[in-house]
């Protein structure tokens, strides 16, 4: 139903706790669809580190984004916890949002 808020059934990465990258998976409801997908980057006192959005064709019902570990400047992330949000909209809907914790270990 075109508008209808999609359904988040599930927000991973393939390594956690990442040493040099990581792959965020989205499983959702929107098989078929256009999806426009936001990830967010926090550090533990809520303060926006690192932010990408792209748009994309959910031939699946999983959308992975790969990350590696930089912020905008190109400065590695330090070893500790972060929280990372994901946003998900399909066909003008609202965004169902889901956030879990991510923890970054440097190689130093």
């Amino acid at each position: 139903v075109r508008g209808l808020e999609p359904n988040i059934l599930n927000v991973s990465c393939t390594n956690n706790p990442a040493k040099t990258s990581t792959t965020f998976i989205v499983t959702h409801d929107r098989m078929g669809s256009n999806v426009d997908v936001t990830l967010d980057i926090f550090d533990m006192s809520g303060r926006l580190l690192w932010s990408h959005s792209e748009s994309g064709a959910a031939t699946s019902n999983a959308y992975t984004i790969d990350w590696n570990l930089t912020v905008d400047e190109g400065r590695r992330l330090n070893t500790g916890v972060y929280l990372y949000r994901i946003r998900l909209s399909s066909d003008g809907s609202s965004q169902a949002t889901k956030a879990k914790k991510l923890v970054i270990l440097s190689n130093n």
